[in-house]
């Protein structure tokens, strides 16, 4: 986390760590996080509350507002800070009054440490060769709901932005989603958290193929996508996947990170990433972990790496 603008007085900035801080609060068993759920059970997993994303809305208005009266100002608090509070206040909410698609708080370490994983390859790429140093990282994320997951990658790509400079690294990020409702929920989220530039928002049409629309998009000088995250219709992954493969946008040196593989038994998504494993052109790992926003329903991340472009 960025240091807090020097407008804001020492308890005020201790205040707002306090507040960041607690987005990370949870009980480790057994290697999977716990958290303590109070919301009524009538509220939990796959029950669904008109209007939710509006509510959860006002609740993270009212989570900024507390944080920016501590830090002194709105201006005081960056954009990965306001993103952090944030996704603390949608975890809050889907902890304690309703549960939500959203990808929480476990899930996003993984997503966000195999993302750091794809930024130093590409940085460590671009090091070695010329003419390509103003190419920018290429992260697409297929379904946005309301945007939190965006967050996660904005988050983690702003943060390597301070770590390599902005002359070695750069990003932008292509989010698509059905629902022109959600997309309107996530721009929101994503003007608070003060992300907006770096995320390209596109509603895509079921009946398009997914390659062609995002080349409508993607900069014209690039290679492909660098990292991509697969939390949309459950039944278009791997589809969708192909078709992204066949339009030679997943290349070498891709990373794909597929959310709900075990509890959505995507057996075919699995299976194809497995075969191309055989035959050594990508490496593909499960990540084990409970369903968002809950305790005792299990879940996994694959995790996959191309090495090689495909035949």
């Amino acid at each position: 986390v960025s240091s807090i603008g020097s407008s804001g007085s020492s308890s005020s900035s201790e205040d707002l760590a306090y507040l960041l801080d607690k987005a990370d609060d949870a009980v480790t068993e057994n290697g999977t996080a716990s958290y303590l759920i109070t919301r009524d059970p009538r509220n939990g997993a796959f029950t669904f509350s008109v209007n939710a994303e509006y509510d959860l809305l006002l609740h993270i208005q009212r989570s900024l507002d507390d944080a920016f009266r501590s830090s002194g100002s709105a201006a005081s608090v960056s954009d990965i800070e306001s993103s952090k509070i944030i996704m603390k206040s949608i975890d809050e909410y889907c902890l304690k009054k309703q549960w939500m698609y959203h990808v929480g708080m476990e899930k996003s370490r993984f997503i966000s440490k195999f993302l750091e994983r794809s930024i130093d390859a590409f940085v460590e790429r671009n090091d070695r060769r010329d003419g390509i140093a103003n190419k920018k990282f290429v992260c697409v994320e297929l379904g946005t709901y309301c945007g939190y997951s965006a967050l996660v990658l904005a988050s983690t790509l702003r943060q390597a932005v301070l770590k390599y400079g902005q002359d070695a690294f750069d990003f932008h990020i292509y989010t698509t989603e059905v629902s022109s409702k959600l997309l309107n929920v996530a721009m929101s989220i994503f003007r608070l958290a003060k992300m907006k530039n770096y995320v390209s928002t596109i509603l895509v049409q079921e009946c398009d193929p997914l390659s062609t629309t995002l080349k409508k998009h993607l900069p014209d000088d690039s290679d492909g996508i660098d990292f991509l995250l697969l939390d949309h219709a459950k039944p278009m992954y791997l589809p969708d996947l192909m078709d992204l493969e066949s339009a030679r946008l997943l290349r070498k040196h891709s990373f794909v990170a597929a959310d709900n593989v075990i509890f959505n038994r995507l057996d075919g998504y699995r299976n194809h990433m497995k075969r191309w494993e055989a035959e050594g052109f990508v490496e593909t790992n499960l990540e084990e972990m409970n369903l968002e926003y809950s305790n005792n329903l299990k879940d996994g991340i694959e995790m996959t790496v191309y090495l090689r472009d495909l035949p």
